[in-house]
């Protein structure tokens, strides 16, 4: 699988839109196995997340968005230490320490285990090229699924969509620049 560039979903001003290559990830599950649907298409391919971290470590927070005030989704960046995607998050996104449940409660490592919150869409960002069939065991393969039902587009594009501009939940504050005019942008 081939990284692509970020493209604009979510908030607008997420400062790795269009600035880093990577695949998207959901992580979101329910009793323990994949939701039923996908956002980003028809073709699901199970990778354990502990392999993904194990390949990009270091993992940063970089967006908290909804699309229509209802499901809310996580955006977390894997980077590989000291790679360019590496070196343009840790200048931009507050990094996460996953050993630690209260300061990283999306996804985060306990007994051994890799867990996500079951409360948001939890979305890997992960920004290498990935030789899959290396990562596959026989038993992934087997469990590769060609129709999977899809939500919202279904898939990706450069455009992306737009987080939800006036939920309560996610939606940011005013921004007030330092001089004696204010302003704010609301997306």
């Amino acid at each position: 699988m081939k990284a692509y560039l970020k493209d604009a979903t979510g908030d607008l001003r997420a400062p790795i839109n269009g600035e880093i290559n990577g695949l998207f990830f959901m992580s979101k599950v329910q009793f323990g196995q994949p939701q039923p649907q996908s956002p980003f298409g028809d073709t699901r391919i199970l990778i354990r997340a502990d392999i993904l971290l194990s390949l990009a470590s270091n993992v940063y927070f970089a967006d908290f968005y909804c699309l229509n005030r209802k499901d809310h989704y996580v955006t977390l960046v894997l980077a590989r230490p000291g790679s360019d995607a590496d070196r343009l998050c840790r200048q931009r996104l507050p990094k996460l320490n996953i050993y630690d449940k209260s300061a990283c409660p999306f996804l985060f490592f306990e007994n051994g285990e890799v867990h996500v919150s079951s409360g948001v869409m939890v979305e890997l960002f992960f920004t290498e090229d990935l030789e899959v069939d290396q990562l596959l065991t026989d038993e992934f393969k087997a469990k590769m699924n060609y129709n999977v039902s899809t939500f919202g587009p279904g898939r990706t594009s450069q455009g992306g969509r737009a987080k939800h501009s006036s939920c309560a939940t996610c939606r940011t504050g005013p921004i007030t620049t330092t001089s004696s005019a204010s302003s704010y942008e609301e997306f």
